[in-house]
């Protein structure tokens, strides 16, 4: 059973302004692993990348379907999970499996407007926080792992942060994020293919 104290973490930035779409993990007790799990699902539609956060758990599949009218080309170089899916039309879709721990940023070598994240977990439970900047955690160990793209350069560092039990149930974690890019990054991947149907 995974039952234990659960506490309101709530993340803020280096201005006080609460930070949505960050992941909070907590390591699950000795002995549990989630290695049985149903495949992820990280779609594409109307040129972006559903969810834009995927969770996941080390070992995991995740499904790539196609879901616009145009073709992608869906690659990353992240080390977790370096891997290229070659162009493919809607309707189609893809299969793969994640064994190492880590985070996969993902982009389409077609669209570079693109990008998507797979948080791949070490038998973690994992939550992702609202637009206040909310989640509600499991205290299943003394410490949790926060993550956020803007969190570092690389967008793989996570920051320990310990947890507070103090008996009001909540906490408030401040991260230092790095500004937001207005535009997004070019990728290297050769050759650039072009899709006539978009």
């Amino acid at each position: 059973s995974l039952a234990a104290e659960t506490v309101t973490v709530k993340v803020v930035d280096q201005a006080g302004n609460p930070v949505p779409n960050a992941i909070l993990s907590v390591k699950a007790p000795s002995g549990h692993a989630f290695r049985q799990t149903a495949p992820a699902v990280m779609d594409q539609i109307e040129k972006q990348f559903v969810p834009h956060l995927l969770t996941i758990n080390r070992g995991q599949q995740v499904v790539f379907p196609n879901s616009d009218d145009i073709r992608h080309h869906v690659y990353s170089f992240s080390k977790p999970k370096p891997f290229e899916i070659k162009m493919y039309k809607g309707g189609e879709s893809k299969t793969l499996q994640f064994d190492q721990a880590g985070i996969v940023v993902l982009g389409c070598n077609i669209h570079d407007q693109m990008v998507g994240y797979i948080h791949v977990g070490d038998d973690e439970v994992s939550v992702v926080t609202d637009d206040k900047g909310q989640a509600e955690l499991a205290a299943l160990a003394d410490v949790f792992h926060l993550w956020h793209p803007r969190l570092s350069a690389s967008h793989s560092e996570r920051q320990a942060v310990s947890i507070e039990l103090n008996g009001q149930g909540r906490q408030t974690v401040s991260v230092a994020l790095l500004p937001a890019k207005s535009e997004p990054q070019k990728r290297s991947f050769k050759p650039k293919f072009s899709d006539k149907a978009d």
